[in-house]
């Protein structure tokens, strides 16, 4: 056994004995010392208050909101992007095109650090992982305030606050909360971390517009980081706490090898394909505010549209999360790409007046976050809780790969014809389709085995 272990973890030592002998070994360097002893027992007794403070153990729905606050901070990663787009390509004289790859280096730095995030979530526990993640998203804003150049503003935001929300973004705390509760709650749950994403914007969105036209983006991006730092860290080291029955022991770890027959399963691809087809569609987000522009409207109107959205799918996320806990996952998955479809192909149309564009935006990407909330759940369930990480991870790469390309693709679209809306009717058909093979071709019921892990794996290849 390791002497140097705290004293708590050694075998046979209560934290009530461990905390005795820690105040007779202070007692006695307090001998040895000239401080007065008020003082010394004022420093013994804060120390021991902030450490019950930080052990306590929270019930879920505490964890659960504390998780929440975390990933609203969080989503400015990506949510805020659409207001930095015009800003950013006036100040560097770029076209709408090369504006949007830092973006894409952002959705493809989301989709790696999820599959690889994920698999040490699966192996060490969620709880390290997110923080780290909030510290390389800060580090990333900070330097992105300082970028002069693409390749600098591909670094420091795409790479490295990609790399990020892998971390401490959606799939992660997702999945941390998915632990703590049972499957007839759990699509709920799930919905109210997803309900955070979207309720960035609307929380966010009226401060970095007004620093973004008070000052410059650079400021806003450097307050983003500052923000992070100072609110979401404390946040994340209180709350983010893996359940008790968590902890996988070195032999229980499940190898890379052991996703390969979750690929292999019909359902499995077919989510992997309708999740694309969502990453594709979140082109709205990015562009939403030049979509409004592009439809004659002023950037006021997109900087609403964008809140607008946050609040229609922060709505609909607890909605559909509801409604799959009672009417099964599969079907309400439908439901959400037919409604996103649908809206998607209205927003195609001419838009009379500001009113009617904040009701279509919220019909046709207000779904957005239950699509992913019940996906989420849906990977839980079919995967189990030792390879849900990296199948979660996996399936936000190619969900990312469809972010990632989406706006670049919307953009040539734009630069080639000067408008959205030939691009919006292609994507309304897609999400149709999607709504269809998931209604027709999904089980919700479906659970792939549990990997063998471990020794067992090991006797197994050789026997």
């Amino acid at each position: 056994m390791r002497m140097n272990a705290p004293i708590e973890r050694r075998a046979g030592v209560q934290p009530f004995m461990a905390r005795r002998i820690l105040l007779d070994k202070i007692e006695e360097k307090i001998r040895a010392t000239s401080m007065e002893p008020v003082a010394i027992s004022a420093i013994i007794w804060h120390k021991c208050q902030v450490r019950d403070f930080l052990c306590m153990k929270l019930s879920r729905n505490i964890v659960l909101l504390l998780c929440a606050a975390v990933v609203t901070i969080t989503s400015i990663g990506m949510n805020s992007f659409s207001l930095f787009l015009k800003p950013i390509e006036a100040g560097f004289g770029w076209s709408r095109t090369m504006v949007t790859v830092p973006y894409m280096f952002g959705m493809l730095g989301w989709g790696v650090g999820g599959v690889l995030f994920g698999k040490l979530a699966d192996d060490f526990g969620a709880r390290r992982i997110i923080l780290g993640g909030i510290l390389l998203m800060a580090a990333g804003f900070v330097g992105m305030s300082f970028s002069q150049n693409l390749w600098q503003l591909s670094l420091w935001y795409g790479v490295m606050v990609g790399l990020a929300k892998g971390a401490c973004g959606l799939v992660i705390i997702s999945l941390l909360v998915a632990k703590h509760y049972d499957a007839k709650n759990r699509g709920l749950a799930v919905s109210v971390i997803q309900t955070a994403s979207p309720l960035s914007p609307l929380f966010f969105t009226p401060v970095l517009y007004f620093l973004i036209n008070t000052f410059d983006w650079r400021a806003a991006a450097l307050a983003s980081g500052v923000l992070l730092m100072t609110v979401a860290l404390p946040l994340a080291w209180l709350g983010a706490r893996d359940p008790d029955d968590v902890v996988t022991s070195r032999h229980n770890r499940a190898a890379w090898g052991n996703c390969l027959p979750y690929l292999r399963d019909r359902s499995m691809l077919l989510m992997f394909a309708a999740r694309f087809s969502c990453g594709v569609a979140l082109f709205q987000s990015v562009h939403l505010v030049a979509i409004g522009l592009s439809k004659g409207f002023d950037q006021a109107t997109g900087a609403i549209a964008v809140g607008v959205f946050g609040g229609a799918a922060a709505v609909s996320a607890l909605f559909f999360g509801w409604l799959s806990d009672r009417y099964g996952r599969a079907r309400v998955l439908a439901l959400t790409y037919l409604v996103r479809g649908l809206g998607t192909l209205v927003l195609a149309l001419d838009m009379p007046n500001e009113i009617i564009f904040y009701a279509v935006v919220a019909l046709a990407m207000g779904p957005t976050f239950g699509t992913i909330a019940v996906q989420n759940v849906m990977f839980y369930e079919i995967a189990g809780p030792r390879m849900a990480g990296v199948i979660l991870g996996l399936s936000f790469i190619v969900h990312q790969i469809g972010s990632a390309g989406g706006p670049i693709f919307a953009s040539i679209a734009f630069d080639m014809t000067g408008s959205y809306d030939g691009f919006m009717m292609a994507m309304g058909v897609i999400l149709l389709a999607s709504a269809v093979l998931i209604y027709c071709s999904i089980n919700s019921d479906t659970r792939l085995p549990d990997p063998v892990l471990g020794r067992k794996a090991e006797q197994a290849t050789i026997s």
